[in-house]
């Protein structure tokens, strides 16, 4: 009986420990905001800390793994911020990640600079993770951002990271690779852990979300395709994920063998994705004549990835298309017409169908217009679109209050006025209206009635504030506005 005692503590010892995803957390730096505006070009309201996170996380075959990330936090006293996950897009290797502070780690530190607690997974096999990247696979890209958001919610409120303060709204998104990524973390978010993250809004951008379909066609096609590496990346990347579905075909078996030193070299990290991307494509245009990633591929392979659809790399592929299903949070798909690199028609096929899937909060949105922009130039309006509709969603919150939110209850800000509408049945008499500037300052606080009102402001000076309305049980309606 003694022994089985011991047995049982141990066993609830070790699952207590799986259950804990962070291990580790270290501030890396602390950017003003001053400094993040002079970057980005735009007004900053929020100094940022930048924090390495190491945490806990399967790998491909569901083995307990250590994955890293950068977790980027809006310096405040005063408020709670929404919580964020930025994916990142494709990179060049082991080093090129955000908690290295590159890998588009810009991104992330922007969104916190505009009030998000903002998470950055690094991804598997980059970063401090072992191993291979398994490049564009669902699971694992999904996996590693749940994973990093169960780790800043056990940071948040602690003894040891105070000023990590957040409140239950998310908003998750991604560019490229990370679009993908993004799509994969949504859905299992909404689909497997909906009691414990509740999705406010999505933003996934330029993703290949039909690996098996439209990226198959973009780039096996007869058109030229400059980014060629990305091809031997998938490769590498599913003969690791899928060992024993393709235990049978070698890399030789795949690519002819004139290209495949130099995929080994990227493989053993010898070199970077950009350099192999180079060299691939110099060895075409001479052999070729062109950037066409077929003629990389061994004839027989390519016949079945482009005609059969039961061939095993096929089934492989489809696995990891992330647009067959329907969200409930709103969602929006961004692409450019233009973009060279992931054809735009992943956005469109992902709308029509999670349409069809039942989905009432999906829009499929063209950020280019006469002018097509490429991969690269689709950055910059995309996120500029994406900061004004998750802006459109995102609450900031007065730390030092319970949060009860009444859709009910209406706040409309226009010409230095606040219109307020609470229903005359709502509980309660005494309700109060604070307006906070978003560096936490409180700059009006006014006792306000039920029914429909219109307050005087007479704010200082032009900017972003935060209006929230209290009564006996905490904030009960919030809601940011610009004063121009």
């Amino acid at each position: 009986m003694k022994l089985k005692f011991t047995l049982l503590c141990f066993v609830l010892a070790v699952n207590s420990l799986w259950a804990q995803k962070l291990e580790e957390a270290s501030l890396i730096d602390n950017i003003s905001a001053q400094e993040i505006s002079a970057l980005i070009g735009i007004p900053i309201a929020y100094d940022v800390d930048l924090y390495k996170l190491r945490y806990h996380t399967p790998d491909v075959n569901g083995n307990d793994h250590i994955a890293s990330g950068l977790l980027c936090v809006p310096v405040s006293q005063t408020l709670v911020f929404p919580l964020a996950c930025y994916q990142h897009g494709t990179v060049d290797g082991r080093e090129d990640v955000p908690s290295r502070l590159a890998g588009g780690y810009e991104l992330p530190l922007l969104l916190a600079a505009l009030g998000y607690v903002t998470c950055a997974p690094d991804f598997i096999g980059l970063g401090d993770s072992p191993g291979i990247h398994p490049y564009v696979h669902s699971e694992t890209e999904a996996s590693a951002g749940v994973d990093m958001l169960f780790a800043v919610k056990e940071m948040a409120g602690s003894d040891e990271f105070p000023d990590i303060r957040i409140h239950d709204q998310l908003f998750v998104g991604g560019y490229s690779q990370g679009g993908h990524a993004s799509m994969a973390l949504h859905r299992v978010l909404e689909e497997q852990y909906s009691d414990e993250f509740q999705v406010t809004a999505a933003a996934h951008m330029s993703g290949p979300y039909s690996i098996s379909e439209k990226m198959i066609e973009f780039t096996l096609g007869d058109e030229e395709y400059g980014t060629v590496a990305y091809l031997a990346w998938v490769i590498l990347s599913y003969k690791e994920a899928y060992a024993d579905m393709l235990e049978d075909i070698e890399l030789e078996d795949v690519f002819k063998a004139e290209y495949l030193d130099n995929i080994l070299r990227f493989k053993n990290e010898e070199i970077g994705l950009f350099t192999l991307n180079g060299i691939l494509a110099q060895q075409l245009r001479q052999e070729v004549g062109g950037v066409f990633p077929r003629e990389m591929v061994k004839p027989a392979i390519l016949d079945s990835l482009l005609n059969n659809p039961d061939y095993i790399l096929s089934r492989i592929l489809r696995l990891n298309d992330t647009y067959d299903w329907a969200p409930e949070a709103p969602t929006n798909l961004y692409y450019c017409r233009g973009d060279e690199q992931v054809t735009f028609e992943n956005a469109i096929l992902a709308e029509e169908v999670m349409l069809e899937n039942g989905s009432t909060n999906i829009r499929a949105i063209q950020s280019d217009g006469i002018f097509p922009l490429t991969h690269t130039q689709c950055v910059a309006p995309v996120i500029s679109a994406v900061n004004f509709f998750f802006d459109s969603y995102s609450q900031l919150l007065s730390s030092n209050s319970n949060i009860v939110l009444d859709r009910n209850i209406k706040l409309h800000y226009y010409a230095d006025q606040m219109y307020t509408e609470i229903p005359r049945e709502f509980e309660g008499d005494d309700f109060i209206m604070k307006v906070f500037s978003l560096e936490g300052r409180e700059v009006l606080s006014k006792r306000i009635d039920k029914g429909i009102a219109v307050h005087e402001l007479n704010l200082p000076m032009s900017g972003m504030y935060v209006t929230t309305i209290l009564n006996n049980k905490g904030i009960i309606a919030n809601q940011k506005f610009v004063k121009p």
